[in-house]
């Protein structure tokens, strides 16, 4: 900062300098600097640490709002009005749902139908069947062991020459017969279970797939309310022109914003140097209407694309402030400054502000060096606690009348 064509005056024997453009254009910074006709003292030129920070005009709006969107693409009917407060859950819009209604209608019926032929198959058919299967299986076991006794004793009077070579061959073979006839009743029911079996899993594979689709239905039908995320009051309320008053939507297209009225906040830019600065700096947003400076806090960042810069190499940043007032609303849309400020990491040559002395526009300060005080040039910097920054002029260790 430079002390170039300040302006003095005098108050109560102290010796006043107004400094324009310390923080903003359209503003004035008042101090004292030395007074030739106060006894001077001895002051060494001391390393302080200076706080870097930046202020930017600001317009005040509301902080941390939550966008309402759409979920899924489609026709829907608003149930809100722009400053309307809401509570968590409140229905905000209603989508266009016949067609869904009656898939979701048609899923049902047919999830119905295949559990019932699950039911049947895992129930009455296969009870029924499988006893079926056991009798047909008795009847050609006892059938085998009866013709089997019949060949036995063939087999006995055949060798003691009292039954004919003929008998005895028909005999084996009706038991061959019934053994055969057995095995294959045997096989056929395990295939036939094997076979229900599989049924059984196709129809529970085709439940599964049903009752996702419904489910996937249901989800759409439950998004087709659009409901409130939390408690709050809605603005930037979507409107529409059509003659039946519904709005075409694209998923994702915000519908509202969901605000706290005693949330409010801004939202400025900056550039890549200045974000080095506003990182974790403290914040402060001081309204105009009343000059009192709110505590704030950084609740967003969010790059701004920008073809032009990238390719320039330089990139801009949007920051979103918030503090909490009890004015609230009364606060919307007015002025104010965003001071972004962080203690510096280094420590600068300084002077008490008193020391300066101002002479032809130019500033001094009166070195000491232990004969004569010799008044010499200095460029100087920003004022923190009453000392100011030494740019160029002395060092650390000097000493300077005050």
């Amino acid at each position: 900062m430079s002390f170039a064509k300040a302006s003095l005056k005098m108050s109560a024997g102290a010796l006043f300098v107004v400094l324009p453009g310390l923080a903003l254009a359209d503003q004035t910074f008042e101090i004292a600097v030395a007074d030739p006709a106060r006894k001077a003292r001895r002051v060494p030129v001391e390393l302080r640490p200076f706080p870097e920070e930046i202020l930017r005009s600001c317009k005040i709006g509301y902080g941390r709002p939550m966008a309402v969107v759409a979920p899924v693409s489609g026709r829907l009917t608003l149930d809100v009005a722009d400053g309307r407060s809401v509570k968590a859950g409140d229905v905000i819009a209603r989508y266009d749902t016949d067609a869904l209604e009656r898939r979701a209608e048609e899923t049902r019926l047919d999830l119905d139908y295949v559990k019932a032929r699950l039911d049947y198959r895992t129930g009455a058919y296969q009870e029924n069947t499988r006893a079926i299967q056991s009798l047909d299986e008795a009847e050609k076991a006892a059938t085998r062991d009866y013709l089997a006794a019949q060949f036995a004793e063939m087999k006995r009077l055949y060798g003691q020459g009292r039954l004919a070579l003929g008998r005895y061959q028909e005999a084996q073979r009706k038991l061959d017969e019934a053994d055969a006839a057995l095995e294959r009743e045997r096989r056929e029911n395990a295939l036939a279970r094997q076979e229900s079996g599989l049924e059984v899993i196709r129809l529970t594979h085709d439940v599964r797939k049903r009752e996702n689709a419904l489910a996937e239905v249901e989800a759409k039908l439950d998004k087709a309310v659009v409901r409130a995320q939390g408690a709050g009051r809605l603005v930037d309320v979507e409107t529409t022109t059509a003659a039946d008053g519904k709005l075409t939507v694209d998923e994702g297209d915000r519908l509202a914003l969901l605000v706290d009225p005693g949330q409010l906040g801004a939202r400025l830019q900056f550039n890549d140097a200045e974000m080095r600065l506003v990182r974790n700096a403290d914040v402060t947003v001081t309204p105009e209407v009343d000059g009192k400076p709110r505590s704030a806090e950084i609740s967003a960042f969010r790059p701004l694309e920008n073809p032009a810069e990238r390719a320039r190499g330089a990139l801009s940043t949007e920051v979103e402030v918030a503090f909490r007032d009890p004015a609230g609303p009364a606060l919307l849309n007015q002025s104010a400054t965003c001071r972004f400020t962080k203690p510096s990491v280094r420590e600068e040559p300084a002077v008490p502000v008193s020391a300066v002395v101002i002479k032809d526009d130019q500033t001094f300060v009166r070195k000491d060096e232990g004969e004569e005080p010799e008044l010499i040039r200095v460029e100087l910097g920003d004022i923190s606690d009453d000392y100011i920054r030494v740019l160029s002029g002395l060092n650390p260790g000097d000493f300077v009348l005050d």
